[in-house]
């Protein structure tokens, strides 16, 4: 699975590691949980409804996830945010 990432994603986990640096290592372990099996049951993954019903989300930690689309054989990451920000 080909991952990339969004210049607004980059953006944003950039804020969140300087207000955090310890959310490095949890957000790299949860990614690369999530590269070898999308479907992780310690990821959560779920689709999202409303204005974001074409995307998906991962459990990072407490309720921070991150948010992806498909775009063919790739996923995209498009933020990181908490569960009360989608």
């Amino acid at each position: 699975m080909n991952i990339s990432y969004s210049k607004y994603f980059l953006k944003r986990i950039q804020k969140r590691y300087k207000d955090r640096p310890v959310l490095r290592n949890k957000v790299a372990k949860q990614v690369s949980l999530f590269a070898k099996n999308p479907r992780h049951p310690s990821l959560k993954t779920h689709k999202l409804k409303g204005a974001r019903q074409d995307q998906y989300s991962f459990w990072v930690e407490g309720n921070l996830r991150i948010v992806y689309v498909f775009n063919g054989h790739e996923v995209i990451f498009t933020d990181i945010l908490t569960h009360d920000e989608y």
